[in-house]
């Protein structure tokens, strides 16, 4: 896509033109290289976290590049109430193996090239503030940058919308390629989902409503409906077999306070059930928690997240960033309901707290502290036990652009972390981190993370 605009452009001087004002190119990136100065040992990309995520600090995290391009099909304005047609693509490439993203650093080994963004929109056109998509889009809102995660209403997915004010509609869809689970049954056993085979989706009703404050604070409304349809077939006897049908809902609320010099303190918490019940790592509502009953549903799963996120910043001088996030996640609940394969009950936590200090020396020079604290206590992970890390980390940074803010960027970094786990997750080898380190499945108690990173975005 990006050598088609690029010779889009360098064709002619009226394509120039054309394009010229019309295109707009950003992109997320990150690239680096890690070392394990007590093994020895290949550590790129292996999160120390015991969380399964990036909750608990992202900075181990590997290789990954995000482009995005919006082609406006009307002419910009700097008129809000200008009418709009956008189309956007965003590719993103990461390598899944954990080895370095350059081909000339990991002999070659392919990148996956995957397709986040391809979505059209357009807006201002039958009524002022009335903005309708469809397509494949981050459909989302706020992230904890500090550990890379879009919460309360990350429903990223394929579909379409209606915004129209503080009032925002939208129908997504979603379905997966497994033999097993919610969306596929395998009628002739055969260990593949082909001709013959049921195949179905889930469908997302999604309403959600900002009302706007004085001074900049807010309050955001969320619910949701999933519906998955029945899905069997009919057997020569008359028997019938697949699926039945599920469903779920969720609710969430979310308050924002603008605290004045781009400093806000932001608190959310979201409750979703039966087949909405993802929570567990800031899953999405989608990803149903634990096993279905013997009828194949979910009646009994539930899920909660709960976020408190805020930055401060003390004049030109420092700035703090800090969180604290809860999953809470239950299975089934009803013994007489376990299915025939003998599926225990389930249920599951993981939290996470931390906070990142930024010290502006110079406009160019920052120095970067950062403090997690992690667990997660699930049946089968550390034996059942609660499994935690501590994290501490220090990063001299380089800001060749300069600002006193902690979102200017390019980041050059040099950080090391050392990390702490409890008994439970020393011996279970819980985090990535550990798994890879340990020595013939020995306990990992102290980790060590010696890397450099650069960090972009425009």
């Amino acid at each position: 896509m990006l050598c088609v605009i690029a010779l889009a452009v360098s064709s002619t001087p009226a394509n120039a033109s054309l394009l010229y004002d019309r295109l707009e190119i950003s992109m997320y990136g990150r690239m680096g290289a890690a070392w394990d100065p007590s093994s020895g040992r290949y550590i790129q990309g292996q999160r120390m976290n015991v969380t399964g995520s990036a909750i608990g600090g992202r900075l181990e995290e590997g290789d990954y590049l995000e482009p995005a391009i919006k082609l406006h099909l009307l002419a910009p304005s700097t008129d809000t109430s200008a009418p709009y047609v956008d189309f956007v693509i965003t590719p993103s490439m990461y390598t899944q193996n954990g080895l370095f993203a350059g081909a000339l650093s990991n002999n070659g080994d392919p990148l996956v090239i995957a397709l986040f963004q391809a979505y059209m929109e357009a807006g201002n056109i039958l009524l002022p503030n009335l903005r309708v998509w469809g397509g494949a889009r981050f459909y989302r809102g706020t992230d904890v940058h500090i550990a890379d995660i879009f919460y309360f209403n990350n429903l990223s997915g394929q579909g379409g919308g209606v915004m129209y004010g503080p009032l925002d509609l939208a129908i997504i869809m979603q379905s997966a390629n497994s033999t097993s689970g919610q969306y596929n049954f395998d009628v002739n056993g055969d260990g593949r989902i082909g001709a013959g085979d049921i195949r179905r989706q889930r469908t997302v009703f999604v309403a959600q409503y900002v009302h706007k404050l004085e001074a900049g604070h807010s309050f955001h409304g969320l619910a949701e409906l999933h519906l998955l349809p029945a899905a069997k077939v009919r057997e020569a006897n008359g028997t019938e077999r697949g699926l039945n049908a599920d469903m779920g809902w969720v609710l969430g609320a979310k308050a924002h306070f603008d605290l004045g010099n781009g400093s806000f303190n932001d608190m959310s918490i979201r409750y979703g059930s039966r087949a909405a019940s993802g929570a567990r790592g800031n899953a999405q509502t989608f990803f149903s928690f634990g096993q279905p009953n013997a009828q194949g549903v979910y009646d009994d799963s539930a899920g909660i997240q709960a976020v408190d996120h805020f930055l401060y910043n003390f004049g030109n001088v420092f700035s703090l960033n800090a969180y604290a996030i809860l999953h809470w996640n239950q299975g089934l609940q009803n013994v007489s309901n376990v299915p025939a394969d003998g599926t225990a009950v389930s249920s599951s936590m993981d939290f996470g707290v931390g906070a990142r200090g930024e010290y502006y020396f110079t406009d160019h020079l920052h120095l970067i502290g950062e403090v997690h604290y992690n667990g997660v206590k699930q049946a089968d992970t550390a034996n059942g036990d609660l499994a935690t890390a501590l994290k501490l980390t220090i990063a001299p940074t380089f800001v060749p652009l300069g600002g006193r803010t902690m979102w200017a960027r390019p980041h050059f970094r040099i950080f090391y972390t050392a990390a702490f786990y409890n008994e439970a997750a020393a011996i279970g080898l819980v985090s990535p981190y550990q798994q890879a380190v340990s020595d013939n499945g020995r306990p990992v108690k102290v980790g060590h993370y010696l890397g450099t990173r650069v960090e972009w975005w425009f």
